[in-house]
């Protein structure tokens, strides 16, 4: 697939591989993952046979990576593998225990909740700012 879009396609899976808070020009945050349309490409994770990407913010509120074990997936339908939301239980849960809510007022910006659903686990990332997603290398 090869682009940005590849990550919101029903079927399109990816892995988590990273995250590093970075001092990079541009990126307080960066996620490595990697991508496939053939889940085991992902599983075997030989040469030549995954895409691999990285994933920066410029800045963020919150991030967290959860193991699929203890992730929850409403419905059994399949998922684009990025989800990005406007409002979501972690938004309501964070505004409730600390100040996001005050910052987006005093700042006048909209944090949104970018979700990635990967192979084992769940990476959800809270920021006002949109991803800069690059393509580092490809099947």
């Amino acid at each position: 697939m090869g682009d940005a879009s590849s990550l919101s396609q029903e079927n399109y899976f990816i892995a988590f591989e990273g995250f590093a808070e970075t001092k990079l020009p541009g990126a307080a945050l960066r996620i490595s993952i990697r991508g496939s349309e053939d889940e085991t490409d992902l599983l075997l994770n030989l040469p030549d046979t995954v895409d691999r990407w990285h994933i920066d913010y410029r800045s963020y509120a919150f991030y967290c990576v959860t193991s699929e074990d203890f992730t929850s997936m409403s419905g059994g339908n399949p998922t684009p593998a990025l989800h990005i939301y406007r409002q979501s239980d972690l938004l309501i849960y964070l505004e409730s225990r600390s100040n996001l809510k005050k910052r987006e007022i005093d700042e006048q910006i909209n944090y949104r909740h970018f979700s990635f659903a990967c192979m084992e686990h769940q990476v959800d990332i809270i920021s006002a700012d949109p991803p800069v997603i690059q393509l580092l290398d490809t099947k």
